[in-house]
């Protein structure tokens, strides 16, 4: 899933093209590219990516509590607890000051009830989602001609369930004006250029509003 936040003054000429203290959650399925446009965001406004699984690799080797290591030897998703304190550590650090990319996370009610405190304790603005979508099919496959040890058909379909699940929550959690959903089956670049325009068009029409609860 993801989570960035990147750089921008809205009365500036000419304007940059995203905003100060913004935080951006990417979502997409296994394959449609989250990687690479998180990297390619990270590296172009100088935000970090806070990656849930790059958090728990680097959790690796050493002495950690058993939700952890169960985590990272089965590839299931954290514990609401675990994940909160992963984001936690990391967004609390100097560099994320600024904003940063979230990527797997939040992926339920409780992460994203303490990722609205945390950007709200830390004068951020409410966070902005980025879908990358694919159909099921040019995900599958492309994680079959990446020829990765994990990604055999059982993990293929068990991480595409998985996605939806966190998809449809992200749909109910946070408003659809601050939602942007690019086309991920066309070429990186042009994808980037799809982020870049969509949240320009956010920041334009000064969407910035606390999410309003969902309707039970």
């Amino acid at each position: 899933m993801i989570i960035v936040a990147i750089s921008l003054a809205l009365n500036a000429e000419p304007r940059p093209p995203l905003g100060l203290g913004q935080v951006v959650i990417l979502v997409g399925a296994p394959g449609s590219g989250k990687t690479t446009q998180a990297e390619r965001l990270s590296r172009k406004y100088k935000i970090p990516v806070i990656s849930v699984a790059q958090l728990l690799n680097a959790q690796k080797g050493q002495q950690k509590s058993d939700p952890l290591q169960g985590a990272i030897a089965s590839g299931e998703l954290l514990g609401d607890q675990a994940a909160i304190d992963l984001i936690r550590a990391r967004a609390g650090q100097p560099d994320a000051g600024r904003g940063f990319v979230l990527d797997g996370y939040p992926v339920s009610e409780a992460q994203a009830k303490y990722l609205d405190t945390f950007v709200a304790q830390h004068g951020l603005e409410a966070p902005k989602v980025v879908v990358l979508e694919a159909p099921d099919d040019v995900v599958r496959q492309r994680l079959l001609k990446r020829k990765r040890a994990d990604d055999t058909p059982a993990n293929i379909e068990r991480r595409l369930r998985q996605y939806h699940e966190e998809e449809t929550f992200l749909n109910s959690w946070y408003k659809p004006a601050n939602t942007v959903r690019v086309d991920a089956s066309r070429p990186p670049a042009q994808v980037l250029a799809d982020i870049e325009a969509g949240l320009i068009e956010l920041f334009d029409k000064k969407t910035f509003k606390t999410r309003t609860p969902a309707a039970k």
